[in-house]
């Protein structure tokens, strides 16, 4: 099940008036979208982050279901408002005129089931293009042993959007921050090193905060 997400600038402030917006198409349009399974906003700093979860074969098709669907682009339009454009940073060293995140690392290459049950935590931080190889390699040896397992984590996506690093885990229970916290107080050593080589290569987005997203609006269909 693909998902697309979006990344723009976005003022916290005007949450009640976005969250009024996604409630009322979700509650009046979005059950006319069966290829729609789930939506959730975030924001982070002065980012938000548009989650959509399609069951439909490929990225490619989620992508223009999001984009062409007249519906979805009337509910763009009302929300072109809120959510501004971001310019990526002189360090970026990819594409300025990309439109969705791009998606360089899954875990677990199935489905997943129960989608509608599950929860999401977005971590964001930056990253260039060139270490991409890298942070796929250290997640791919990490989720081949049990700390997965030991997280939580049903699924594990990352994406790159113009210097913006954003890791998606979806969780089996709604308290996501203790899973990922219990990893630290835990100190396993194959983890701590995980967050050591990456720390490395991909800098908190802002220094003054924690890394973790904040979600504000969730929607699903039903199952």
């Amino acid at each position: 099940m693909p998902s697309t997400v979006a990344v723009g600038t976005f003022d916290s402030d005007d949450i009640p008036d976005v969250k009024k917006i996604f409630q009322e198409f979700d509650g009046e349009v979005a059950s006319e979208l069966p290829q729609l399974r789930r939506r959730q906003v975030f924001t982070y700093s002065d980012l938000y982050i548009h989650l959509q979860d399609w069951d439909v074969a490929d990225a490619a098709e989620a992508y223009q279901a999001a984009t062409t669907d007249p519906r979805c682009a009337r509910l763009n339009e009302r929300l072109s408002a809120y959510f501004g454009d971001y310019t990526a940073t002189d360090e970026w060293d990819g594409p300025h005129d990309q439109r969705e995140a791009e998606r360089f690392y899954l875990w677990p290459a199935e489905r997943l089931e129960n989608l509608e049950q599950t929860y999401s935590a977005i971590i964001v931080n930056k990253q260039l293009r060139e270490h991409i190889p890298e942070v796929a390699r250290l997640f791919a040896e990490s989720d081949a042993t049990d700390i997965p397992q030991s997280m939580g984590t049903l699924r594990r996506q990352i994406y790159l959007w113009r210097g913006v690093y954003l890791h998606i885990q979806d969780f089996s229970d709604s308290n996501s921050i203790e899973a990922i916290s219990k990893v630290w107080t835990d100190g396993d050593p194959r983890f701590l090193q995980l967050v050591d080589d990456l720390t490395r290569i991909i800098p908190p987005y802002d220094p003054n905060s924690h890394s973790l997203a904040t979600r504000f609006y969730h929607w699903t269909a039903e199952a």
